[in-house]
């Protein structure tokens, strides 16, 4: 069970991949253009990512396009996790410490995911992996865990 569980994971993390770009895209895009406005949850309510500004919304946007691509995914997922990282402490944390009450959730878990996407790399269905299997010119097969 665990090798057919560790032979998908670069197709799962094709799939987060894919998905959090999709989802930081949309910020961007709010960002910059002030498209798809963020609901108003109750007084003072936001979104950490909100007070980036368009400077801001134009790394999310690159960051996404990269991120969809699969190509420079590791640089592109680490400068995402530091500036979600920058914008929890600058947007969420004055408003306490718990991120369930500061509404930084969102900004914490794009964190995390980027970290992981910076570490691990793009997965299966990335031009990073086209550039590699062309280089190497060698055929790239799933990796196992009994490897």
């Amino acid at each position: 069970m665990k090798e057919t569980i560790a032979a998908w994971e670069p197709q799962g993390r094709a799939v987060l991949r894919v998905i959090a770009a999709y989802m930081i895209f949309l910020h961007g895009l709010r960002e910059v253009l002030g498209w798809f406005p963020a609901r108003s949850r109750g007084p003072g309510s936001f979104m950490a990512l909100d007070p980036l500004g368009p400077v801001g919304g134009y790394v999310l946007l690159v960051g996404a396009v990269l991120l969809f691509l699969g190509l420079f995914v590791r640089p592109a997922a680490a400068v995402l996790c530091i500036q979600a990282l920058v914008a929890y402490f600058y947007a969420a944390t004055p408003r306490g410490p718990w991120p369930v009450r500061n509404g930084g959730n969102e900004t914490l878990t794009y964190a995390f995911v980027f970290l992981y996407l910076a570490v691990a790399g793009a997965g299966a269905c990335s031009l990073d992996s086209l550039i590699r299997k062309k280089g190497t010119g060698a055929k790239l097969e799933p990796t196992s865990a009994a490897a």
